[in-house]
């Protein structure tokens, strides 16, 4: 049996190590270098591969594949600065955890610096944002290239899934001709199987660990950025029994119980000066990725732990509370399981105090939005009420995602942002990529300036019906109204918020979406049943929310907590 691809050498061996290391998505951009590779792949029945033109856009995409599936999806360009546009969504897939794998062709190294076209020197050009950059080998007859392309295939793919998951580099260069091909044999290429030990604790370890367990009567365990795990949250809801125990997360923890606290900012912003050393722990245990809320980073910086833990396979020690004591060097889920029944429960009022907190600043919620004039705020509420179970929800970045951390949290809804750089640039990108792996509604909640940054997300053949895209039209970059600083500066509306009277009509149009306009809380309600049915396209609901109101409205809301 034969199968037609690239006649140069090492291109099958290649992909054939790509799929015996579970790829099966290559998000491709057009090119003429990169032709060996989107030839071959093109014709290969075993990985899907999507065209996005936009490298940049592309990325993004890709990051929403691995992000759903949690396994290597590929990225496939073509030589010179196409390469430096997934310089973005490689960032966020390295501190997001996700397996992102860089196919960039490149010319011959010769070439490299001699004005030919297309050409900069690619070698490890994205190696602060990746586990490891490699740089195959031109092969050659008469050599052992192809072994070294193997062995550095094997090891780029088995480094980017295992450990601390992230994104890799290879640089793949070319001699042309590019474009010839020819029939191979089918044939099964040498696959280096990486086998991880599950790692546990030492008796040493559980002593040690117990011991400071014991003398800890306040203990606060702290969930960040995370995949759902069915396993860390049934450990978690048997710790979050226990009287001296606090369970805080977030949305985009995708944990749930009815005893976790997932509204950590409501909570923070009532404490007042003076109860600080009540809800100050003794000893922190976090886990997971980046945390949204900057509130909870100030409190524990201001009133550290005695003892802080983190937990999980990391290579560098993660301190973000400046009180680190011991990194826990275990996937979360296996050392909570291994150390759950070692642990004791103690008399304490420590859960008790902040779940009355809780309660009560839940009541004030309830209570302000009873009355809330029409407002990014007022709009979350009826949004995020109307999202059908079992949704993909993917949050934007700047105020939207922190809007939603005000919300209790739905066990019915997958919750993805990306946090782990927090930019604002490939949030629909990421949203498109995500709906399309994916058989559920996918809805994204976006701002203005996040929306008009990325509309090259829509520029692609890939927009499900199953697309519901929320775009909040504040006119500009609300969150600097609320910020101390750029809320009271001169430059505020030119420099910081970039006020904007776009609309997204047009936009819908030219890519094909169907279109909603709401800008009062009765418009938006009147909407959402049939903004969210499934018709026969993606479609986008814009809310037209008052720019110089938002801000006041969101500052009366933490005042009235604080109360």
């Amino acid at each position: 049996m034969t199968q037609k691809t690239s006649d140069i050498k090492g291109v099958k061996e290649l992909i054939d190590i790509c799929v015996g290391k579970g790829m099966e998505y290559v998000v491709i951009s057009p090119g003429s270098r990169n032709a060996p590779l989107s030839i071959s792949l093109a014709r290969d029945n075993r990985i899907q591969t999507p065209v996005i033109v936009d490298e940049r856009s592309a990325g993004y995409f890709a990051l929403g594949i691995a992000q759903q599936t949690g396994k290597p999806v590929g990225l496939v360009c073509t030589s010179g600065t196409a390469l430096l546009n997934y310089a973005p969504a490689v960032a966020e897939a390295f501190y997001q955890r996700l397996p992102l794998v860089v196919l960039s062709a490149d010319r011959p190294q010769e070439w490299i610096g001699q004005d030919d076209s297309q050409a900069i020197n690619q070698v490890n050009v994205l190696q602060n944002f990746v586990k490891a950059s490699y740089h195959l080998p031109i092969v050659t007859d008469g050599t052992d290239d192809l072994w070294s392309l193997n062995r550095m295939m094997n090891e780029a793919l088995s480094k980017s899934i295992s450990g601390r998951l992230g994104p890799v580099h290879i640089n793949i260069p070319f001699r042309e001709p590019l474009y010839g091909d020819k029939e191979h044999e089918v044939s099964k290429e040498r696959i280096i199987r990486k086998i991880e030990s599950q790692n546990i604790l030492s008796a040493e370890a559980k002593d040690s660990l117990i011991q400071e367990w014991e003398s800890s009567h306040k203990v606060l365990i702290l969930a960040g950025l995370l995949p759902k795990n069915e396993k860390l949250n049934a450990c978690l809801i048997q710790l979050a029994k226990f009287k001296q125990v606090v369970v805080l997360t977030e949305s985009i923890s995708n944990l749930n119980d009815q005893a976790f606290l997932p509204c950590i900012d409501r909570v923070i912003t009532s404490f007042s000066a003076k109860e600080a050393e009540v809800f100050q722990p003794d000893l922190l245990i976090n886990f997971g990725g980046p945390l949204v809320s900057k509130k909870i980073k100030s409190f524990l910086r201001e009133n550290p732990p005695e003892k802080h833990w983190f937990v999980g396979k990391e290579d560098k020690l993660i301190d973000t509370f400046k009180a680190l004591s011991s990194h826990i060097d275990i996937a979360p889920e296996n050392f909570f399981e291994e150390i759950l029944p070692l642990l004791s429960n103690h008399e304490s009022t420590y859960a008790d105090d902040w779940k009355k907190r809780d309660r009560a600043c839940d009541l004030a919620h309830e209570d302000y939005l009873k009355n809330t004039k029409w407002s990014d705020l007022k709009a979350f509420e009826s949004v995020l009420g109307a999202i059908p179970d079992g949704a993909n929800l993917q949050l934007a970045n700047s105020s939207v995602v922190r809007y939603a951390q005000l919300f209790k949290t739905s066990p019915n809804l997958l919750y993805n942002s990306n946090r782990g750089t927090s930019g604002i640039d490939g949030c629909t990108s990421t949203a498109v990529g995500a709906c399309h792996v994916n058989d559920k509604i996918t809805t994204l909640i976006t701002g203005d300036i996040s929306f008009f940054y990325d509309t090259n997300g829509l520029w692609n053949k890939y927009l499900s019906n199953r697309l519901k895209i929320v775009l909040i039209n504040n006119g500009g970059g609300g969150i600097f109204r609320f910020i101390p600083g750029p809320s009271d500066a001169p430059e505020l509306e030119e420099y910081f918020e970039t006020v904007q009277e776009y609309r997204a009509d047009k936009l819908a149009e030219t890519y094909g979406l169907d279109y909603f306009y709401a800008d009062s809380l009765e418009a938006l309600e009147n909407s959402l049943p049939d903004f969210f049915k499934l018709g026969e396209k993606a479609c986008i609901l814009e809310l037209k929310t008052p720019r110089e109101l938002n801000d006041v409205v969101l500052k009366d809301y933490f005042k009235n907590l604080r109360k």
